[in-house]
């Protein structure tokens, strides 16, 4: 009798573990720092929304190229003899993020937004802008690898970052009137990964910052149709499925 109450009960104990949100980064100033704050409906370290926007004007959305440049100016990943495969990696991981968001925003059950793959001026369109600012990887990630603690090759703010059981990621996000260009939201964020019984995401360094982004992605859609007084959940700790 035991034994068959033990998962589930450790699967309640899991689920009811905080979530991902860790402390914010260091502005990397892709998003005014001094318009943002700690808002406790939105599941971001930092938010900021203009006043008196009326949102159902807007029915199109296009996703810019995600920037990776504040990240590898605000790190010694420059550094290093593997500095070409870490960069293209990093590029890698842009792509990825722009692909989730418009992915997430295109299988909206409420079909809230046309999603268009060129950028528009179109009055009733919001342009969406993502630099992400970091990205450590974990320390058993590193191990995974082959990576010394202090070897040559992630450099060395990833290694003093590894230190730390739990890899990072880390954004900031502006949505603008493509119209006008008038800023109408900001964000920023820093998440660890989600812990999991099986982890098959760990076989590269950056991969547990594709589920990071994917929860991000998903919940960028809730905000920008959040309802007053509605709360937007924040990232689970933890995942059944290994992927």
């Amino acid at each position: 009798m035991k034994q068959s109450i033990t998962l589930p009960l450790l699967l309640l104990a899991l689920a009811l573990l905080p979530s991902c949100r860790a402390k914010p980064a260091p502005s990397a100033g892709f998003a005014d720092p001094e318009l943002m704050t700690h808002d406790e409906s939105i599941p971001f370290n930092k938010f900021w929304r203009k006043p008196d926007v009326d949102w159902s004007h807007y029915n199109t959305l296009y996703v810019a190229d995600v920037s990776t440049s504040y990240m590898l100016a605000m790190t010694d990943w420059q550094k290093g003899e593997r500095k070409d495969e870490i960069e293209r990696d990093v590029h890698a991981v842009g792509i990825y993020a722009r692909d989730a968001l418009k992915k997430a925003f295109r299988e909206d059950p409420r079909h809230r937004f046309a999603v268009v793959d060129a950028p528009t001026e179109a009055p009733s369109a919001l342009v969406f802008e993502m630099a992400l600012i970091e990205m450590v990887p974990s320390k058993v990630a590193l191990n995974a690898l082959g990576y010394a603690p202090f070897g040559i090759g992630l450099g060395v703010s990833a290694v003093r970052g590894a230190a730390n059981d739990k890899s990072s990621v880390a954004f900031e996000a502006r949505i603008r009137d493509a119209a006008t260009g008038d800023i109408v939201m900001l964000a920023a964020d820093r998440e660890t990964e989600q812990s999991a019984l099986i982890d098959l995401r760990a076989f590269k360094w950056y991969t547990h910052a594709h589920g990071i982004i994917d929860e991000w992605s998903k919940q960028f859609v809730q905000i920008i149709q959040q309802k007053p007084g509605e709360k937007i959940k924040a990232t689970p700790t933890f995942r059944l499925l290994p992927w």
